[in-house]
């Protein structure tokens, strides 16, 4: 059959940005276990450390993430895109040389999580930018779908290929492939073709007023305002779980690596089922509902992820089970948050938006999970992963209580801040 004459698989430079794309999530999903592994095999870190590594991951959206905004709308995004894409390959080959020549330690794992972190807080940020004047905005949502489906099944078969290439080659050498894929998708992007159009800056606007306008946007409209709390909570609850998953397997469970693999896999899935169920759940009972369903829903991952023993002959299953509730709830979450927060934005507005909505609630988020790394030392991670279910409960009472209700949604919308 066919292809139409519109359809976005005859655009070349659609398809290169659709296979760097591919590619770099399935580096990502490989670098997701090797990287835990090695700071928990090689390095033998505690909680307390894996809390650190994530903290470092998440600076780079509170030290650059507002100018970054500025930038990104100033410069040419293909070019940010292709340089972070080069700096994150250059970071993650550490990794294997720090293990072959004896250098690698926890803190090289941190200045690398904070190198590739940067990444997708500038590079990624540019990228979207730059997809949206590729296809035009009447094909973005297509585009965005067919990005997300490719990119879901990258997350599916990532952990399997990262299981075989620990077991081969150690978890240190596994990460070359995350470099690579990231050296490839830069030249991938440097390969496309189009002219991008940058935005005009009005004469006297600095750098300082425009990341203003981007705060006082968040603070002025009701619905950002509330979600500042919600989103601040949740990053500090899924990161401190995602830095600490691995090491519960890994030593409470005392699985290999090929059945945190399988853990991965069915977490991947999750997160697969999760976007079609966000979907019927906004439509069912409303975005807030929605939102505060996924929130709960994770919050009931992490107690089963929580259940196993060590003595189970189905443990990796039933942690895998728990992560896979876990994943699903997230993308509940996730959709409906996105959709709720670009809806009470103006279009002008958004690059902006998103890195003062990053910027504002992440500020305590590298703090909080260094404090769960340091208390799941000290009473065990069991009780944290409870306690952080218990947290998810209360971010599902101030999604339903302190939302603005649809109609005040749309008049924020209708009347944004100057």
């Amino acid at each position: 059959m066919s292809l139409p004459a519109d359809s976005l698989w005859r655009d070349r430079n659609f398809l290169r940005l659709f296979l760097a794309t591919t590619l770099t999530v399935l580096g990502t999903s490989i670098s997701q276990m090797a990287l835990p592994l090695t700071a928990v095999q090689l390095l033998n870190a505690s909680a307390t450390d894996m809390g650190i590594l994530a903290a470092c991951q998440l600076l780079p959206f509170v030290t650059v993430g507002l100018p970054a905004g500025v930038w990104i709308d100033r410069a040419h995004k293909r070019r940010i895109a292709v340089l972070f894409d080069l700096s994150a390959a250059a970071g993650l080959a550490l990794v294997p040389l720090g293990a072959m020549f004896d250098f690698l330690s926890m803190p090289l794992l941190c200045v690398v999580g904070f190198v590739v972190s940067s990444t997708e807080a500038i590079g990624g940020s540019a990228l979207q930018v730059f997809t949206t004047q590729l296809v035009g905005r009447e094909r973005l949502v297509l585009a965005n779908s067919k990005l997300s489906a490719a990119s879901s099944v990258a997350l599916v078969i990532g952990p399997a290929i990262a299981a075989a290439l620990v077991a081969m080659v150690g978890a240190p050498m596994a990460v070359t492939v995350d470099a690579l894929s990231f050296v490839c998708s830069a030249m991938l992007v440097a390969s496309i073709r189009h002219r991008e159009v940058i935005n005009a800056v009005a004469a006297g606007v600095s750098w300082l007023a425009q990341m203003r306008e981007g705060l006082v946007l968040v603070w002025r409209t009701p619905t950002l305002r509330s979600l500042v709390w919600i989103v601040a909570l949740w990053i500090i609850v899924s990161d401190a779980f995602r830095a600490l998953y691995v090491l519960h397997a890994a030593r409470n469970l005392s699985l290999a690596a090929g059945d945190i693999a399988l853990i991965n896999t069915l977490g991947a899935l999750g997160g697969l089922a999760g976007a079609p169920l966000a979907h019927w759940l906004e439509r069912r009972f409303g975005i807030r509902r929605a939102l505060a369903a996924g929130v709960l829903l994770a919050g009931a991952g992490l107690c089963l992820y929580a259940l196993p023993r060590a003595d189970w002959a189905l443990a990796a299953w039933g942690a895998g089970l728990g992560l896979m509730v876990f994943d699903c709830g997230a993308a509940v979450y996730v959709v409906n948050y996105l959709s709720l927060r670009q809806a009470v934005t103006p279009d002008a507005l958004l690059g902006r938006m998103v890195t003062s909505m990053r910027f504002v609630s992440i500020i305590p988020a590298p703090l909080g999970t260094i404090a769960i790394g340091r208390a799941a030392d000290g009473v065990g991670l069991v009780p944290v992963f409870m306690s952080l279910a218990v947290v998810c409960v209360v971010m599902g009472l101030l999604a339903t209580r302190c939302l603005p209700r649809p109609a005040m949604v749309s008049v924020a919308r209708a009347a944004p801040p100057t």
